[in-house]
């Protein structure tokens, strides 16, 4: 519930007249998704920080999507978005250009796709919620950014682009090799030759790596921060970044052990 909540105030607002009342009621639909999201962190086992099933989000025989799963980490990650979202209303939300409909749509999408991807142990709600962030920082960046928001919009939407192009060859390739399933825990279980792990661990690397991001692929950071308003460069700084190190830490290392011995060996 707390994935959708947002999204769901998201279109509520798209029928309520433009206003004052709109950034409330915003804060009010992301303060809710807090509260949600509170009793979640004693669905999990604290001694042995194991993940517990939450709900079934969709059902699917044949493509196996119907899991998301929470771990202790996840949590304070979904609590950290509600937390850096309700004081950005606050303190933050005060500029005549930003009390805009869109502009509140925006940040509520933007709160869902974060929330999605802590979540979701589904390599295919995975990557939709990750593919999904694009947008609304893009319209961030690009609509209520600075004097050059154009083009640092534009740079920003490329280079993730370009990573996420290999992560979903990546998807593709995992979804066949791991039994036609999207289920990340079934997917782990399973042994990849050492040649598709290299390959692989490459093609997550890139999506991950770009996100974080590393040097040298880090040059849209830059622009993206100097150009995006507040609430962009809050959720860029806040969780953006910390997206990448997750995406290492929850697929590519437990999923390419030995792609990762060799590199650490190597490199």
């Amino acid at each position: 519930m707390s994935t959708f909540l947002p999204i769901f105030g998201a279109l509520i607002i798209l029928f309520l007249k433009r206003g004052p009342f709109i950034k409330w009621f915003a804060l009010a639909t992301t303060v809710a998704t807090f509260m949600v999201s509170l009793p979640i962190y004693k669905l999990f086992d604290k001694t042995t920080y194991k993940m517990h099933l939450l709900k079934s989000i969709l059902g699917s025989q044949t493509w196996n999507i119907n899991k998301g799963w929470c771990g202790w980490y996840k949590v304070l990650f979904i609590i950290l978005v509600t937390i850096l979202s309700i004081l950005w209303y606050l303190y933050f939300g005060k500029s005549d250009k930003e009390k805009t409909k869109e502009f509140y749509i925006s940040l509520l999408i933007m709160e869902t796709a974060m929330i999605g991807i802590f979540v979701s142990l589904n390599m295919f709600l995975f990557y939709l919620f990750w593919e999904l962030t694009l947008i609304p920082i893009f319209l961030l960046i690009g609509v209520w950014g600075g004097p050059q928001r154009i083009y640092a919009a534009l740079k920003f939407v490329l280079f993730m682009l370009a990573g996420s192009v290999l992560m979903f060859v990546g998807i593709i390739v995992l979804y066949y090799a791991g039994g036609k399933t999207f289920d990340i825990l079934e997917l782990s279980k399973v042994n990849y030759p050492a040649g598709t792990q290299l390959w692989l661990f490459l093609a997550f690397f890139a999506a991950f790596a770009v996100k974080m991001p590393m040097f040298p692929i880090h040059t849209w950071l830059p622009d993206a921060h100097t150009e995006a308003p507040t609430a962009g460069s809050v959720f860029l700084a806040g969780i953006l970044l910390k997206m990448g190190a997750y995406g290492f830490l929850r697929f590519s290392f437990p999923m390419f052990p030995y792609a990762v011995n060799v590199f650490l060996y190597h490199y």
